[in-house]
């Protein structure tokens, strides 16, 4: 898209390849990050004011391999008080070919530190310049109309259908800033951090009959943010597969604060069986299947416009 502005650049670095030998992840939501602080660095009233980014969605197009030198490309998408949307792409500089596509939903903060609405003048300037989402960055499995915290079952909810992944934790200060706020750029540890509550002792990577080495690779996610916890505040992670596909899962996670009840994050990712040797998308196996059918929670799928 000719409306786009190149906002960052990088190269694939050997300590940002992970066990499925390509980007991890991580580095593929700091490339979109860095994007979107440069575009508020450039929007007309914008300057040096606090934000927070409560929504962001990820599509991964193609795996990015070591030494490749990357682009963001960004966009806005649109504004209103409830906050500023922004568009941002991934992509190879040399060949173009895109590695990922990204919403980003950013509120301003006030003095203490809570979001605030966008003010009509910022509104005004994010509109003058917004664009229309380009086709190719269109969601697959998820849905950007779904709400994922008002649609999250209650913590006496997930605690009843057993549903737990990591065991109960205080939040700790290596999480947090100065002030005892948790960072913001932490958020995904909210769902992944601390004590499994099953075995998790299994390989990365497996062997599988047919010669494949299979793993999993992130396909599309989502983190919906409430509110960040601060420094010693207890917290814990539940999860479920709300759906499951030939080559893919698709599940939802949700982190509570334990003392009040109160629903912290919401995270939804698509994971498709990876084979590492062949670099494709593989059948996931019979065994897998049976597992995951056996404790399917199909009726905790977000839910379009709840």
């Amino acid at each position: 898209m000719s409306d786009l502005l190149t906002t960052h650049s990088s190269e694939v670095t050997e300590d940002q390849i992970d066990h499925l030998g390509h980007m991890n992840v991580r580095y593929y939501a700091e490339n979109a990050s860095a994007g979107t602080r440069a575009m508020l660095a450039e929007l007309p009233g914008w300057g040096r004011r606090p934000f927070v980014v409560h929504d962001v969605y990820t599509r991964h197009h193609r795996e990015q391999l070591l030494g490749t030198a990357l682009v963001v490309r960004s966009a806005v998408l649109g504004a209103g008080p409830d906050g500023l949307r922004l568009h941002h792409e991934l992509a190879a500089r040399d060949s173009d070919v895109l590695a990922a596509t990204f919403v980003h939903r950013i509120s301003p903060l006030d003095e203490g530190g809570e979001p605030a609405p966008l003010s009509d003048r910022l509104v005004a300037a994010a509109q003058d310049v917004a664009v229309a989402a380009p086709r190719y960055a269109t969601t697959r499995t998820i849905s950007l109309d779904a709400d994922l915290l008002a649609s999250a079952p209650s913590l006496d909810e997930v605690r009843s259908r057993g549903l737990a992944v990591r065991r109960e934790r205080p939040v700790t200060a290596i999480e947090c800033d100065a002030a005892g706020r948790y960072l913001p750029a932490m958020a995904p540890m909210l769902v992944w951090a601390g004590e499994p509550v099953g075995d998790e002792s299994g390989p990365w990577l497996e062997e599988m009959p047919g010669g494949e080495l299979m793993g999993w690779a992130s396909m599309e996610t989502r983190i919906q943010t409430r509110r960040l916890p601060l420094v010693g505040e207890r917290v814990q992670s539940f999860g479920a597969t709300v759906a499951l596909h030939d080559k893919v899962t698709h599940r939802v996670h949700w982190c509570f604060d334990v003392e009040h009840g109160e629903l912290l994050v919401a995270f939804e990712i698509v994971n498709m069986a990876f084979d590492t040797r062949g670099r494709r998308p593989m059948r996931i196996p019979d065994a897998h299947v049976r597992r995951e059918q056996a404790t399917l929670q199909a009726d905790l799928a977000p839910r379009p416009g709840a």
